[in-house]
């Protein structure tokens, strides 16, 4: 799988391309290549129907080069007695099955060159150490989920900046489809079985994995969802990079999160709630406590004092469920800074709004598309939360997937605060402080919040300071966009730094700017 930073060289890798026909007569638009020089993936425009195709490309293997694959295969199969457990890391398999493979070569002197050797030898490690067909899915730092719908169907891909795509990949027939998703769960140390048809796990690097096995839970056969783990997550200098918000609005929410202020990030499906929540989180000061509950585990942080918690489905006699509620219930009896819920939706709520009642900062991601949708959500079934504790959650983000010059991008359409509840007519006192202009393609700011006048005057911080610490923040985001400090380590690095000796930080931001 990817190392740390794969995705920043795979940026690099990328190639758009003039566009040209393929054999098939459609047209090339970008190539990505993910294990040089025997994997790529391209995207494919028809020239008739101007639908997009992800395509991975592997080598072709001659009539004579098959038939050495199947040999070794067997040969493999009768000699191995090792499995992935066996082993510290996959490229430490990957070493171990190609040095086995020249072992076999040499040993039973077929004759093979040394061009055919090493596509051979891509197959058996793709096949036994990696994820078969699709192992260059896997790889690409592009993709983030992976579905296949049953036996006969395409395999479909998420891809960061074509969105959902059909792959020439499928599988051909049950019993090769039913042994892969065996695989699957064997590689994340669960079984399913036509018992037990159904599984939610986890992959060693992290991925999470939803399986179901035979025809009777889907009528085209076994299926899985992969929703790949991100290695080097989007970061926000990404963010304001990509226009998903602006640095303005990034230094904002930097002196807010760091002074405790609460934040719900909501929107849309696939709208980057999550990416935001976890770029927002490293401006987390170091030495906080943080809690994060999660049903899937996506929350990546740098912060040592940081206990990760993610809930478990009851797999029978041998373990009971574990719920979001049941794990922010435990959260609180552990004293954290900061509670983090990869997502709001039920019960568990309300012991988060608790929570933050009591002065732990909290933060989450909603499916709500407006400020009004996220009030009313909160208001009723199943989450009931009071309005006296809906005016505890400090700040709002609202995020959509628009379009713009024909392709999907993220957009955090409005920041609001909530600072108060009006006495007489009991309505949620809200003030929208950013709105981004669709037009312009850019933020603007609307209001002065209250929320900072009154940390201002609770705190005895005059507000041209607290002003003046949101405007060098600024400075250093637009110094980490200008030098092009991408990676996550590298921007929670500088966040550090600059908590530590804010006026050297900024000082040395500003000279370069």
């Amino acid at each position: 799988m990817s190392s740390p930073g794969k995705l920043r060289e795979t940026l690099i890798e990328r190639r758009k391309t003039s566009e040209h026909q393929t054999p098939e007569g459609g047209s090339v638009l970008e190539v990505f290549e993910i294990s040089k020089p025997y994997a790529y993936s391209i995207i494919i425009k028809d020239s008739v129907t101007e639908e997009l195709t992800y395509k991975v490309v592997e080598p072709t293997l001659s009539a004579k080069e098959t038939d050495l694959l199947a040999q070794i295969r067997e040969l493999l199969l009768e000699t191995l007695d090792v499995t992935m457990s066996d082993f510290d890391s996959p490229k430490e398999a990957e070493k171990y099955m190609s040095e086995r493979v020249r072992h076999i070569v040499r040993s039973h002197k077929l004759k093979v060159d040394t061009n055919s050797i090493e596509k051979i030898n891509y197959f058996i490690v793709r096949d036994y150490v990696g994820y078969a067909k699709i192992d260059a899915m896997m790889r690409d730092a592009f993709i983030e989920d992976i579905s296949c719908n049953g036996v006969g169907v395409p395999i479909f891909v998420w891809q960061r900046d074509y969105e959902s795509l059909p792959t020439n990949i499928s599988f051909d027939s049950d019993q090769e489809l039913e042994s892969f998703v065996v695989r699957l769960a064997y590689r994340s140390g669960r079984m399913i079985s036509v018992a037990r048809p159904m599984l939610d796990a986890s992959l060693p690097d992290g991925s999470r994995i939803q399986m179901t096995l035979g025809r009777q839970v889907s009528q085209h056969g076994s299926t899985f969802t992969i929703r790949k783990f991100k290695v080097d997550p989007i970061t926000l200098i990404d963010l304001i990079r990509l226009n998903t918000v602006s640095a303005d609005l990034a230094a904002f929410l930097w002196y807010m999160v760091e002074n405790k202020f609460s934040i719900f990030v909501c929107g849309g499906v696939a709208s980057g709630k999550t990416t935001q929540l976890n770029a927002f989180s490293t401006f987390i000061k170091p030495d906080s406590k943080i809690i994060t509950v999660e049903d899937t585990p996506e929350i990546q942080l740098y912060h040592k004092n940081w206990l990760p918690s993610v809930t478990r489905q009851s797999s029978g006699v041998s373990s009971a469920e574990i719920s979001l509620f049941d794990l922010m219930r435990a959260s609180l009896r552990q004293r954290p800074d900061y509670l983090i819920v990869g997502e709001v939706r039920g019960e568990e709520t309300y012991t988060l709004f608790q929570a933050m009642a009591t002065g732990h900062l909290g933060m989450a991601t909603m499916h709500a598309d407006s400020l009004k949708a996220v009030i009313h959500r909160l208001e009723t079934q199943p989450m009931n939360i009071p309005r006296v504790m809906i005016s505890g959650l400090n700040l709002i983000t609202i995020q959509a997937r628009v379009q713009k010059d024909g392709k999907p991008v993220r957009r955090t359409l409005s920041v609001s605060e909530i600072f108060g509840l009006d006495p007489v007519t009991n309505e949620i006192l809200t003030n929208e402080l950013f709105s981004w202009e669709p037009t312009s393609d850019s933020y603007r700011s609307i209001a002065r919040s209250r929320l900072l006048g009154a940390y201002s005057e609770r705190t005895g911080v005059p507000m041209i300071a607290v002003n003046e610490s949101i405007m060098k923040r600024e400075t250093v985001l637009k110094w980490m966009l200008k030098k092009n400090i991408l990676r996550f380590g590298q921007v929670t690095d500088v966040i550090r730094k600059f908590n530590s000796n804010p006026d050297a930080v900024y000082g040395s931001a500003r000279s370069e700017l």
